[in-house]
């Protein structure tokens, strides 16, 4: 009998091994939308995500609004897109002041990343640095919802801490500041196409406060 012990001990922990694998799948499995596409056959068929769902955010969605987005994607999920929409944001500031727009172009309107174009050839043109450091989001929530037959579109709030300056060729600070955070309010419109294939969301439009 004093032999069996073990054995029932590696029982156990094969059996707590496997519901933690199971769980952290779940969670890591999450799906915002804003997920980088890869059009290579070969991973295709793979999902790629580096994004893990947040404790609940502040949203000013009521349970009319939430209902009819779940109404026409049913796998949506607020604290999952807010998550992503935080990345998402990050990355469309790193992008801007790098100049490459690589990343971002995929989830981007043509449009909007067009504007984002000009104002990186102009800044370089006048041989300008531009420095922008996202130092934390104070908020980040939905505040309007547009549903209609071929689209759901997301009115975004971003309420972030960055310091913001432009240099010009010298060094010299030509506007804003390198040393003091600056309270940064942005308004972005994301875009989700009803019946399509992909979940990706689209910027389809930004506005700064």
């Amino acid at each position: 009998m004093q032999n069996s012990f073990p054995y029932i001990d590696i029982l156990i922990f094969g059996v707590i091994a496997i519901f933690l694998i199971f769980r952290l799948k779940n969670i890591l499995g999450t799906k915002t939308g804003f997920e980088k596409s890869n059009i290579n056959e070969k991973t295709q068929d793979k999902q790629f995500t580096n994004v893990v769902s947040l404790k609940s955010e502040k949203n000013d969605l009521n349970d009319k609004e939430l209902n009819g987005i779940l109404s026409v994607d049913p796998n949506f999920n607020i604290n999952d897109f807010l998550s992503g929409s935080k990345n998402f944001f990050r990355m469309v500031l790193e992008s801007f002041v790098s100049g490459n727009l690589e990343n971002i172009k995929d989830f981007t309107k043509l449009s909007v990343l067009k504007s984002f174009k000009t104002a990186i050839d102009e800044r370089n043109s006048e041989q300008e640095t531009l420095i922008i450091d996202l130092k934390s989001i104070r908020e980040n929530k939905i505040t309007k919802v547009k549903i209609t037959k071929s689209s759901i579109k997301l009115n975004v709030i971003f309420e972030t801490f960055q310091i913001r300056a432009l240099l010009d060729k010298n060094d010299k600070i030509i506007d804003g500041d390198s040393e003091n955070e600056i309270l940064v309010k942005d308004e972005w419109v994301f875009e989700r196409k009803i019946n399509n294939n992909t979940p990706n969301w689209t910027l389809v439009e930004t506005k700064s406060n």
